[in-house]
């Protein structure tokens, strides 16, 4: 299969990025190097993160490969969102301040055909995974700007939440967006 056919999520292989999986396979670090986001700031962002601070610790990145080519990632880690009453009730939630699984990076290749959905599919996944061994209820994330915001609002029916954010280049003050891990 060429880059020119769409890569569906059976088609991937998918890797934790971390000192270990980078001992077994050091030739990701090369499909790393080679990750091209595309022009848009965000992903060029997300890409120089993975490139220099992907092992840091901060946040766990999991990688999505096709024919050891990296054709996306996302990171996640810890964190925790203040929601509203209208929301928390919604959700049957007692407190305001929810541990959540905070995704922290998110990318997808522009050279590929690869809708960025299955980045995002998984990355519920494995927070809802993780979610029953720490008690997290949402998935949240900061938008990187106003138009990220409003993707990820309308694509992925993500909702702002009461965390405040400030956010350079943006006319105003961003709201951290979140997911349910679970229904109520």
């Amino acid at each position: 299969m060429g880059c020119g056919e769409r890569i569906g999520e059976e088609d991937l292989l998918w890797v934790r990025w971390n000192e270990a999986a980078h001992q077994r396979h050091p030739e990701i670090a090369d499909a790393i190097a080679r990750f091209d986001p595309g022009p848009r700031e965000p992903g060029l962002a997300a890409a120089a993160w993975l490139r220099e601070h992907g092992m840091g610790g901060e946040s766990q990145p999991y990688l999505a490969l096709f024919e050891q080519q990296l054709v996306g990632f996302y990171a996640l880690t810890a964190g925790q969102v203040e929601l509203a009453s209208g929301a928390r009730d919604k959700l049957g939630l007692a407190r305001s301040t929810q541990g959540a699984y905070l995704l922290t990076w998110i990318a997808k290749s522009a050279r590929h055909d690869f809708d960025g959905a299955i980045l995002v599919n998984d990355a519920v996944g494995v927070a809802q995974e993780l979610a029953e061994g720490a008690s997290a209820t949402l998935l949240a994330l900061d938008p990187y700007d106003e138009e990220t915001d409003q993707m990820w609002r309308t694509r992925f029916g993500m909702r702002p939440s009461r965390t405040t954010l400030r956010v350079s280049g943006s006319n105003g003050p961003l709201r951290r967006l979140f997911l349910p891990l679970r229904q109520p």
